[in-house]
C-alpha cells in the first residue's frame, strides 16, 4: 500500500511540475509575442531625448514589431492540427445529436398519432 502511494504521489509531483512548467513557458511566449514593456519604461524614463527623436524611434520600432508580430502569427496559425481535428469531433457530435434528436421526435409523434382517438 506504501509502495502505491508513494508511486501516486511521485507522479502527481512530476504531473503538477510539467504543468507549472507549461504555464511559465506560455507565458514568457506571450511577453515576447507582447513585445518587453521594459523598452517603453526606458524610453520614458530618459526625459534628455528630443520628442521629435522619441517619436521616429517609437514608429520605426513600432512597424518593425507589427512585421515581426504577423510572421510569428502566421507561423503559429498555420500549425492548428488540433484546431482543425477539434472543429471536426464537434461538427460531427453536434450533427449526430441533431439526428438523434429528429429520430427521437419522429418516434414520439408516431406514438402520439398511434394513442390518439
Amino acid at each position: 500500500m506504501t509502495k502505491f502511494m508513494l508511486k501516486c504521489f511521485g507522479l502527481v509531483t512530476i504531473l503538477l511540475f510539467g504543468v507549472l512548467f507549461g504555464i511559465q513557458k506560455a507565458h514568457f511566449e506571450m511577453d515576447e509575442l507582447k513585445g518587453s514593456p521594459q523598452e517603453s519604461v526606458e524610453s520614458s524614463s530618459n526625459p534628455s531625448m528630443k520628442q521629435e527623436e522619441s517619436k521616429q524611434n517609437h514608429a520605426s520600432a513600432s512597424s518593425h514589431d507589427i512585421k515581426t508580430k504577423q510572421e510569428t502569427l502566421s507561423k503559429i496559425d498555420s500549425f492548428n492540427v488540433f484546431s482543425a481535428l477539434g472543429q471536426r469531433l464537434t461538427s460531427w457530435i453536434s450533427s449526430a445529436f441533431g439526428v438523434m434528436i429528429s429520430i427521437f421526435g419522429v418516434i414520439i409523434s408516431e406514438m402520439l398519432a398511434v394513442f390518439s382517438p
